[in-house]
């Protein structure tokens, strides 16, 4: 790459690499003084960059930064300018632009070229009495845009069967425990409520049988129900005659049992079945479409359908559009990075 700016070897030992997110490239600077751009994307697992251009006419020399992080403070930097000095791959010993081929054997290190390193009169970037040498080049970088991870849904937590009713307790004071028992508290309580229904008409059968002599057995709904039909009747007819003689105090009982009779409609307590609240529930992500752009960066998408809406104050719907970077540079024609 430094002697003659073939970056196929750089590239194919960089991809598919641990830990590199993106590869690009940029156009060349045709003239002796210009510029040249590209983008690029980072994330949160991947903030650092490095990039690095070839100086032409040079024996090996280039500019480059590595590893600098574009996250400061949990934060992306909207804009940075890095000046550079050149750099020597340690892969040729010329001294000037346009010295020949002298391979360095064995290979040295990279180092920075100062205005006393090396220490050569012909060496075309000595100049000892410099402090440093002005910068060769500069590396600004601009935040174009920033995306942001709207939420996170778990496919786990959307298979489960939401329709099921949890019996909690209120976390609130205020809140109501609705079918805080589940469904066999209601069907208990409804067999409380006939229970006592039946206690009820008991008890009224035999506060009857003390003045009309009649004996009812215990429990026999209907002997209970027969003997209030024979005793009251229809509402507008009055008490039916009895044959056993009454008492001197008897016609107390009757007399009270006719002035203020029950009323055969009786009112029952509502049981209200109340529905608890049902989520949303999506189902599978479809495949990826394709890639929006044949050259460069662009973006794939995948959807999910809604297989329940949401009711009664239920969870809402996550997101059903799922969106992903795809494309490279690598894959245009050369006439692509002629600008």
């Amino acid at each position: 790459m430094a002697e003659t700016g073939r970056s196929e070897v750089l590239e194919d030992e960089n991809q598919g690499a641990s830990g590199v997110f993106d590869e690009f490239t940029a156009p060349p600077v045709h003239s002796g003084a210009g510029w040249t751009q590209a983008e690029f994307f980072v994330d949160g697992n991947h903030s650092r960059v490095s990039l690095m251009s070839r100086i032409v006419p040079s024996p090996d020399w280039f500019v480059g930064i590595d590893g600098f992080d574009l996250c400061v403070d949990g934060g992306w930097l909207d804009t940075i300018t890095i000046e550079v000095d050149p750099l020597d791959a340690g892969t040729d010993n010329g001294f000037t632009f346009t010295a020949p081929n002298w391979p360095t054997e064995p290979q040295g290190v990279v180092y920075r070229i100062t205005s006393t390193h090396p220490q050569h009169p012909a060496g075309s970037f000595y100049y000892p009495f410099l402090k440093r040498l002005p910068p060769i080049a500069t590396f600004q970088f601009i935040k174009v845009k920033e995306y942001e991870l709207s939420e996170v849904f778990r496919h786990s937590e959307d298979s489960q069967h939401f329709d099921v009713v949890r019996a909690e307790q209120p976390q609130h004071p205020n809140s109501i425990p609705v079918l805080s028992q589940g469904l066999d508290g209601v069907q208990q309580e409804i067999e409380e409520q006939r229970q006592e229904e039946e206690r009820r008409l008991e008890l009224t059968t035999i506060g009857w049988q003390s003045t009309a002599g009649r004996g009812t057995a215990a429990g026999d709904k209907a002997a209970v129900v027969n003997s209030i039909l024979n005793t009251y009747g229809p509402p507008s007819s009055p008490p039916a005659p009895t044959a056993a003689p009454a008492a001197p105090a008897a016609p107390a009982a009757p007399t009270a049992a006719t002035t203020t009779p029950r009323s055969p409609r009786r009112k029952h307590k509502t049981v209200r079945k109340i529905r608890a609240p049902r989520d949303c529930r999506v189902g599978d992500w479809g495949s990826w479409s394709e890639c929006s752009k044949s050259c460069g960066i662009g973006e794939m998408q995948r959807r999910r359908a809604v297989l329940k809406h949401p009711r009664r104050g239920g969870r809402a719907c996550p997101p059903l559009l799922e969106t992903k970077w795809c494309g490279s540079a690598r894959d245009c024609a050369k006439s692509y990075f002629k600008w």
